[in-house]
């Protein structure tokens, strides 16, 4: 089910870069200056890798390596999943719980514009949250007591109202609802 929101929405435009051939200290330090939990690698603006917080701690830090003297294209993962950000957000959902991945990289014409995390996608739930109610309450309709009324065009006049009542899935205005 498509929601509407499509990821050029959501997705944050600034995203850090960094060279594979680039040592992790690096990367370590972006992540750390910049409260960041990863850093793309890329090279001449095309993702080839991504490098995760967790990356760094299972790769280099528990095995007890200096960050200084491991490359990043060592320890990163690759190869990187990308998207579009003219897709819509729930197949990037989707895309990501099916690979058990928390970030994607955005690409329009094989160019890096974006990324994509799991916390932008839990900022807006809520407001999808009230459009899946609200979608729910036009297809269905309330009941009689819950009456809520909307502004726009009546579908069997083409009237404009400010007290258009969803019945049976039609907006009505007053006029056409008696």
């Amino acid at each position: 089910m498509q929601i509407g929101v499509k990821i050029a929405d959501v997705m944050r435009k600034s995203v850090v870069t960094v060279k594979p051939g680039d040592n992790c200290e690096k990367a370590l330090k972006y992540m750390v200056e910049l409260d960041i939990g990863s850093v793309i690698v890329a090279e001449d603006h095309n993702p080839i890798g991504i490098l995760t917080d967790s990356n760094l701690l299972e790769r280099v830090f528990y095995d007890h390596k200096d960050a200084k003297k491991i490359l990043i294209k060592e320890v990163m993962s690759h190869p990187i999943r990308t998207i579009e950000s003219t897709v819509d957000l729930q197949k990037a959902s989707q895309v990501m719980r099916d690979l058990k991945i928390k970030r994607l990289p955005v690409v329009d014409n094989n160019k890096l514009v974006g990324i994509v995390t799991e916390t932008d996608i839990i900022a807006v739930s809520p407001a999808l949250f009230e459009l899946v109610a609200e979608a729910v309450e036009m297809r269905c309709g309330l009941p009689e007591k819950e009456v809520r009324k909307i502004s726009g065009v009546c579908e069997t006049c083409n009237a404009f109202s400010e007290e258009l009542v969803n019945m049976q899935g039609v907006l009505k205005c007053p006029e056409c609802r008696e």
